[in-house]
Parts: C-alpha cells; structure tokens; sequence
C-alpha cells in the first residue's frame, strides 16, 4: 500500500459536501456482492448511529461545507430504513438547522425498497427526500442476487416499489427517484431487466457490473467478458433506437457515456470520494467513502475531531495521467482512473485499476464513440457535436512526397463502416474521419511515403491522380492539424 502523502494547501482546501452517514450495519437481505459481507462483524443490527454522532455529522456539513452551496445527506447502512426514526429525526434536524444557519440541505436514502411503508413514502415524499433503490430485476435474478431468508425479496418489495413511484409520478420527486441495478454473471439480458424495471415504473436505471476475480462470488470474471461485451452492444443498440424514434432512455448507462463526450469534460479522477464526499460510519469515524469504514489505512479523522486530509492527498496526487496502467489507457479521460474501492478489492490500490472493470468500460465507451457519431448526425443530440475541419488559424503542415507521416499513438478508433470515429485522449477530441481520411489515416504508418500513399490511392479510386494527390496532402494537412499525425 502506498503511504499517504502530509496534506497540502489544496487538499486542506476542499470543503465537504456530502456525508455518508451509516445509519446501522443490519440489513435484512445478504446479496453475494455486498461490500459488507466479508467484514468481521457484517450486518450486526447492534451497531448503530446515535443521534448524536448524526448531529455532529449536519453541524459539520453546515460549518465547513462550501460557502453559498447546499449540503448533501446521504442515508446509508445495512438498510438505512431499518432505523426509520432516526432517519426522520436527522431530517428535521438538518432543515431546522440549515435554516437558523441561512443555509440549503438536502437528502438521500439509499434502500433495498422492502421497508418503504405507507408512513415512510409519506416522510420521504414530505421532506423531499431523493431514494435510490437497489434492485436487480426480475423475480429470479432480484432474488438469487438480494436473498431473503425465508421468503422473496422481489415479492416483498416491488409492490412497495411501485406504491413509492406511483406517489411520485408527475411530481419533481420522480426525477429524484432511481434503481441501482447491480450486473452480475447470473443474467446478461439487460435490456431486459431495465424493462421490467421500467414496468415497476422507474424513470431512471443505473447499471453498476460487479466483477470478482477470484471466482468467490456471481461477479463477472475474465471468461465473462465476451458475454458481458454483447449484452452491453444490444443495450446499446436499444438505447440508439429509442433516441432515434424519440422514446423514453431510462437506463442510464449509455446516455451518461455519450454525455461524457457531449460535454467535452477530461476527468482527472473517478468521483468526488474522499475530496467532498465522504463517510461517517456508526461510530462518527469519516473514511474515504461508505465502502471504507473498517479500513483504517482510509481514515480521515471524525466529526467529534474534525478531518485528517492525508487520504485527500493521496488522492489528488494520483490524477488519472500519473498512475502507471492508467496512463497507457485511451479512456481514462471519461472513466478518471476507476472505483476507489473497486481498485483496493481487486488490486490491493486504490491506484491501480480492476482490470475487468477496465475492459467493461473501454467496451461501453468504444460502443458510446459510435453512438455519438450516429445519432448526432441524424440531428439527435445537443452538445458537443462532430468537430468541423481545421480553421484557417490552425497551422496545417505541408507534405512532400518522401515524407512518411506517422499516426499519432494512443489514439483509439472505431469503424462506422467504411468511415471512422477517431479519438485522440491527448487532446481529448473526437473526430469523423469519411472513407478517404480514414483509408489514408490508416496506412500512416511511418513506413509509406506520401507518393507510396498516391499510388495505394490510384488503385483504390478512379480518379485523375491529380485531384488525388489534392485530396492526400488537404487530407494529411488537416490530420496534422488534428493532431493525428506526427507521433
């Protein structure tokens, strides 16, 4: 394990957002994926928090939260709803107190949907209270993954579910209101399980793939990632059929992909975990997040004592260009570097990225380039569009026919037919390359001359060589442009 650093002015600097409050270790369900499971002392219900550590934890928020912005709650557990009247009590206190302080608070609970009564729909719905509700799907996969013991845990909480979304439905809660589907080995049609999710009346669904490398649980594994690959292309493919024929996406997979390229934004880390979003376990320790409660070596003070940065700082001196494997990965400006936590289980590092995890995302990613293209120039996407030709301000390099123009390394390419999505994460464009740019992109490969890549042109096209030759060097000239030319 890498040692953290002593805490720097900028790490000292950031201001906590959001807490995590472990309202109680005890859950009622024992999913085979869970976190928590392989603690020493999992789900033990004795272990809860007392009002007042979740006093501290509001006071602390209020007190050091960044000026001018609103704070963030988040209920956490075992099963949060498990102690309902302490989640009630927190509520009121936080409005109470964020009012006389003349500042915003708001609130999330995060449950497995089988404790959502009538009396706590109305609580939450009162105060405005955003619920994630973790879900697998279907009857089978919902309770192979989420066990009960004793009877269904999709039968006990889907018709809670639905009375929760129907009370929200029409009103601006609903967009506060999502699944959390965790993916396993167990069932790869995932447009299936987010249809039966859409039937329970979700508006959003996100898809989190667990992976396990040792083969202890129902995480995908190396030999999975063929059938991984394809559930994820025919989500895909739904997901461009419905945008294209104006549909609902209620999955969230895709869409957050694409948008990570719409909004043009380089990701230096994976999440806000151990910068402004942090964890306050039972006892009112604060860790790098909720998944890290009983690791010591993740530690960042309490609220009785106030923050320790020094795991902040291990953090922000580890953006995503420094680590090691990152580094050499075409996707780690729109991943950031992976899962904290996803990083420590699989490679003992929080810096060292889960492989499996690795070869998921690259595959969404790869599918999300050519989703872009599609489905922008069909005029369905707003954003970041297709990037236009070099302007005339751009140098535009010349080419004499004994130059050997090499492609830049470290770009990543996906064929749209005979045209080509090119993407560049040195300088984090994206670009469609037609048939002729990426037939010429193609064979820059350091070895053939200009008038070599004349003559592959001739034989493939019947044209006056000429208008070829015009076409080669305006071609080159405007992937140099790019940057696509010159490694």
């Amino acid at each position: 394990m890498v040692p953290p650093s002593a805490p720097t002015a900028a790490a000292h600097a950031l201001r906590p957002r959001a807490f995590a409050l472990e309202l109680t270790k005890g859950c009622n369900l024992r999913c085979g994926y869970c976190y928590y499971a392989g603690r020493e002392e999992a789900y033990d219900p004795k272990t809860r928090m007392s009002r007042e550590v979740a006093y501290q934890s509001v006071e602390m928020l209020l007190r050091d939260g960044p000026p001018g912005e609103p704070v963030h709650v988040h209920f956490f557990g075992g099963e949060p709803l498990l102690d309902f009247p302490l989640l009630c009590d927190v509520t009121r206190y936080g409005e109470r107190r964020a009012a006389e302080c003349g500042k915003r608070i708001t609130f999330e609970v995060t449950t497995n949907g089988t404790r959502l009564e009538p009396e706590v729909i109305a609580f939450l719905d009162e105060h405005r209270v955003a619920v994630g509700v973790s879900f697998d799907g279907p009857p089978e996969v919902q309770d192979a993954a989420r066990p009960l013991a004793g009877g269904s845990s999709h039968a006990l909480a889907a018709p809670k579910i639905r009375a929760l979304l129907a009370a929200r439905a029409g009103t601006e809660l609903a967009a506060r209101t999502h699944a959390s589907v965790v993916l396993t080995r167990l069932e790869l049609d995932l447009v299936r399980i987010v249809r039966h999710l859409e039937e329970l009346g979700f508006e959003k669904i996100l898809l989190t793939p667990a992976t396990d490398l040792e083969g202890k649980s129902n995480g995908f594994r190396e030999q999975d990632l063929p059938r991984a690959f394809a559930a994820f292309d025919a989500l895909a493919a739904e997901y461009e059929r419905r945008v294209l024929a104006g549909e609902p996406v209620r999955e969230t997979w895709f869409p957050r992909l694409v948008g990570r390229i719409l909004s043009g934004e380089r990701r230096t880390q994976f999440c806000s975990g151990g910068r402004d979003y942090l964890g306050v376990a039972a006892d009112g320790k604060v860790a790098l997040c909720y998944r890290f409660f009983e690791q010591p070596e993740f530690a960042m003070g309490s609220v009785q004592t106030g923050l320790e940065r020094g795991v902040t700082e291990r953090i922000l001196a580890a953006p995503v260009d420094e680590r090691t494997v990152c580094s050499r990965c075409w996707a780690r400006h729109y991943c950031g570097g992976g899962c904290h936590h996803d990083n420590q289980t699989s490679q003992g590092a929080i810096e060292t990225p889960n492989p499996i995890s690795c070869e998921l995302f690259r595959h969404g990613m790869d599918r999300a380039l050519g989703a872009w293209a599609r489905l922008s120039r069909a005029g369905k996407l707003s954003g970041r569009t297709q990037a236009a030709l070099s302007s005339p301000a751009v140098e535009r390099p010349t080419f004499a026919d004994e130059d050997r123009p090499r492609a830049t390394p470290g770009t990543h390419a996906r064929a749209l037919g005979a045209e080509r999505v090119v993407y560049d994460p040195a300088t984090h464009e994206v670009v469609v390359l037609n048939e002729t740019a990426a037939f010429i992109l193609a064979r820059c490969d350091g070895a053939r001359t200009v008038a070599g890549l004349l003559d592959e042109l001739e034989a493939r096209y019947a044209a006056p060589r000429e208008r070829l030759r015009a076409d080669l060097l305006a071609t080159l000239a405007d992937l140099a442009a790019r940057k696509l030319l010159g490694g």
